[in-house]
């Protein structure tokens, strides 16, 4: 009897049930995972062995993480950035167009140089490529495209532009060829090796020519050098298109001015757009064009998109107006400096002299900063009287300029240093006419001293130098107040 109640389901222990429950649990559970489409074609057995649940418990997580790749790959299509590659750069014929192809930071490097190679249609090893955004100055510099390195700082460059601003905006990467058949004219023109007709050597002439007729030499020589279809176009827009207001020093600008505009504005042309400037003329045969209306081609379609202030403000000017004196000035002194001998600064045959590093710049703190009565003329009662009569209309200060004049008063500093019975005695102003009159001269010279000491101390302040007598003038700002 006792075996047997041993034996029975009521002398299961109950540490052992839960254990029994949560295997069916977890059986229930791979028998429905085996229920979705794709796992298995029909009902396996649960009681299959482990490799099998393995496998089956796979599958389910695979099922699962479909849509996760899906997002995967739509976050990997966000992060390409487009390159806008040029065509027909190496044809003079044909004008530059543009083709757009997206790339990643993922992409082999090797093959984005293959195919925007291949996309310019220039050899394999060609090393004249560069870039720029799509947001920068049409007459900054480009960047060099030569190595990965290269490309990973354009892609920096992109993602940089993007994220800064309020709004993401759009960036596109341009690739440039910056071989230009312009450039090669220009270097052509003022080739130091280059022998005109008419001279022996380098700078010895054999025989006095005119200036015209060097010149066409020059140019005849350098059109057999750098054959163009459009010399003549290009000549042309140069000379319409240079720009005399904005002109820098040892180099020409060129500018389009929109005469349409009330204000006229200047908007800055590089050389691509000469260069595409004059293909258009040579397509439509007009070399003489006067080049006010911009070609009507999709490579100037930003210059019309773009905003009239961006390009005027971009352009350097020459200053037409005298600079103001320095009042500030700034002593660089260096611990190499030797002062006894000065041979710290004689370098000879060695090169340029190379600055030192700095370890701290000392600002002098000139007498002159101080705005001393002599800087600028005192204020007189004049305006005094006028600024009262603004506040006081009614009570008509103007009337008493004479009788203040009479006595000697010509400046609000000589106003401040009498109270209201003067006014009232000597001046014949009513009492509340003299007590405002009072009041108000006062406020505003101390308002006027209070200034001065201010400015005085914020002087020192920005000199590094500490003031000896601040004491003295925090109690002369209390006495003020």
């Amino acid at each position: 009897m006792s075996d047997t109640l041993s034996t029975s389901p009521g002398s299961i222990p109950s540490a052992a049930r839960p254990s029994r429950r949560s295997d069916r649990l977890c059986r229930r559970r791979v028998h429905t995972a085996t229920c979705l489409p794709g796992a298995h074609k029909e009902l396996p057995d649960i009681n299959d062995d482990s490799e099998e649940l393995n496998g089956t418990r796979a599958a389910a997580q695979l099922w699962y993480s479909g849509s996760d790749s899906a997002e995967a790959r739509a976050q990997s299509e966000v992060k390409k950035v487009e390159f806008q590659i040029p065509l027909n750069t190496m044809d003079g014929n044909k004008c530059t167009t543009y083709v757009g192809h997206l790339y990643s930071e993922s992409d082999n490097r090797m093959d984005m140089f293959d195919s925007m190679r291949a996309t310019m249609d220039v050899p394999k090893m060609y090393q004249h490529m560069g870039w720029r955004l799509s947001t920068a100055c049409r007459t900054d510099p480009v960047h060099r495209l030569l190595t990965t390195q290269d490309l990973n700082s354009a892609f920096k460059a992109a993602r940089m532009e993007q994220n800064s601003g309020r709004k993401k905006k759009k960036v596109v990467i341009e690739i440039v060829n910056t071989i230009s058949v312009l450039h090669s004219l220009e270097s052509a023109r003022y080739d130091d090796n280059l022998q005109m007709p008419g001279m022996k050597g380098p700078g010895k002439s054999k025989k006095p020519q005119a200036d015209s007729d060097i010149e066409q030499n020059l140019t005849d020589t350098v059109a057999s050098r750098v054959v163009l279809p459009y010399t003549k176009e290009l000549e042309n827009v140069k000379n319409r298109l240079r720009c005399f207001e904005h002109r820098l020093v040892g180099e020409n600008t060129f500018c389009w001015v929109d005469v349409s505009q009330p204000n006229t504005p200047h908007y800055s042309l590089c050389i691509r757009d000469l260069q595409e400037w004059a293909k258009y003329l040579h397509d439509i045969q007009d070399p003489d064009n006067a080049c006010v209306t911009l070609p009507t081609t999709p490579h100037f379609d930003k210059i019309r998109k773009m905003p009239q202030g961006r390009s005027v403000s971009s352009l350097q000017r020459i200053p037409t107006e005298l600079i103001s004196p320095i009042i500030h000035n700034h002593v660089h002194l260096s611990p190499s400096i030797n002062s006894s001998n000065g041979a710290h600064f004689v370098q000879q045959g060695e090169g340029p002299l190379m600055p030192q590093p700095l370890k701290r710049t000392f600002a002098l703190y000139m007498e002159s900063d101080e705005d001393d009565e002599d800087d600028k003329p005192l204020q007189n009662i004049d305006d005094v009287l006028t600024s009262i009569h603004l506040c006081y209309p009614l009570m008509n200060f103007p009337r008493y300029l004479d009788t203040l004049k009479e006595c000697g008063i010509m400046y609000l500093l000589t106003a401040s240093h009498f109270d209201s019975t003067f006014y009232e005695e000597k001046v014949g102003m009513p009492e509340g006419a003299a007590y405002t009159f009072h009041s108000h001269i006062r406020n505003t010279h101390v308002k006027s001293e209070r200034g001065k000491v201010r400015r005085k101390l914020k002087g020192k302040k920005k000199a590094g130098v500490q003031a000896e007598n601040r004491d003295e003038v925090e109690e002369n700002l209390q006495a003020l107040e």
